[in-house]
This record gives structure tokens, sequence and C-alpha cells, in this order.
């Protein structure tokens, strides 16, 4: 019989009754995996400035030293997280529609993960990839491309067009989404800035999916007629 043996007293007597102990919960133990998912959930949840390896590894219920056993600096999490973001974007199979298509499906998708990881998203739009299965991610979209009919330079030439339209724009959205209620109690605009207060219903919120398609829209076509024209 396990447990520690304890002693009772019935009806004058003395018995033995065995008492359990409650066994340990088993800690999960640490993994690179690991550490970077509680990583994005903690700057989701806390934000970009939180973020340090004491705070990290408070979180995770280990010391933050325990860390470096797996990451050899907070940068190196940080990157470990921006991987975790960028595989969260879909690539469409080669040939399953024209390089337009393509490329306007990928930037609704990257826009989507910055409206569900706004604190995180920093990370994925100012940080360079340089982990193996985010560098595999974006061979994937440049054989894609390539594959649709692009040369390679016309295809670096829609990659970077599409990622810094959208991390602009996103940067923007982000701020206004921040700044939103705050600017509904502002006052509005004085009346001799005639033009501004023309301007300023369409500023709002309630327009940035407009934008982001009006600019998008823009760039892609532009860049499909010089693409045409080069052709011939």
């Amino acid at each position: 019989m396990s447990g520690v043996l304890a002693i009772a007293r019935v009806r004058g007597s003395v018995s033995f009754v065995a008492s359990r102990k409650t066994p340990k919960k088993k800690r999960e133990p640490l993994n690179p995996d690991r550490i970077a998912h509680a990583a994005l959930a903690f700057i989701d949840e806390r934000g970009l400035d939180e973020m340090s390896v004491r705070n990290l590894g408070a979180s995770l219920g280990v010391e933050g030293m325990a860390l470096y056993k797996h990451f050899p600096s907070k940068e190196a999490i940080l990157d470990a997280v921006a991987e975790l973001l960028i595989l969260e974007l879909v690539v469409p199979a080669p040939g399953s529609e024209s390089w337009k298509a393509r490329a306007l499906r990928v930037a609704h998708d990257y826009r989507a993960i910055s409206r569900r990881h706004p604190r995180a998203f920093p990370l994925l739009a100012t940080r360079r990839f340089n982990t193996p299965r985010a560098l595999a991610l974006i061979d994937r979209i440049f054989f894609a491309l390539m594959a649709d009919g692009l040369t390679a330079q016309q295809a670096v030439q829609v990659y970077r067009g599409v990622a810094n339209w959208s991390n602009g724009t996103i940067f923007d959205e982000l701020t206004g989404f921040a700044a939103a209620e705050q600017a509904r109690t502002e006052s509005a605009v004085p009346r001799e800035l005639t033009a501004l207060a023309a301007a300023q219903p369409f500023l709002a919120i309630e327009h940035f999916d407009s934008v982001f398609e009006t600019g998008l829209d823009a760039l892609l076509t532009g860049l499909e007629l010089k693409f045409q024209k080069r052709s011939r």
C-alpha cells in the first residue's frame, strides 16, 4: 500500500490507516516550440514593451535563464515568434489562379494576421526572416509567382510592392483603431479647414477596408500593365 501511514484511535484502540499524498502535477518540459508559442501569447496579451526573457520565464513558471538553454537571446525568441506569424500565411498552390489573384489573396491573408495579433504584428512587418520554416514559406511564394509566368525580378516587384503597401496601410489601421475612441471625443475640424472637414468622414476606421482594397488593386493593376508592355 502506497502513501504515508497515520495513527488513528478507534474506540480506544490504535489502528494504522494509509493517507495518500496528492501527486504533484507534472510540469510540461520546455522546448523551442512551446517557448515561441508562449512568447506569442504573452505579446498578444501584454504587448512587445513588456516582453522580456525574465517576464516570459515567469509566465512559464521558470527562471528566465532556463530559456537560454533553448534560445541564445531574446532576439532569437522574437525571430521564432515572427516565424509563427508568417506560418499563418496561406500560399495557394501554383497554377490554381493568376499571379494577380494570388497576390490579392496573400495580401488579405497577411492583413488578417494583423487583426488576430495586433500587438505582435510589428515583428512580422519589421524583422528579416531567417528561420528555416519562414524561409521555406517565402520560397513557396516566389515559386508560385514564377510558376504563374512571372520572372524572378517581376516576382520580387510584386512581393515587395504588396508587402510595402500592406505594412504601411496596416500600421495606419492599427494606429487608427487604437485612437478611434479618443478621436470620437475630439472637437470637430474647424470650419475654415474646408478640405479637411470634407475628407474627415473618409479618414474614419470604417473606410479602412476600402482604402486597402483600392490601393492594392491600383498597385497590382499597374504592375500587370507594366509586365504586359515588357512582354510585347
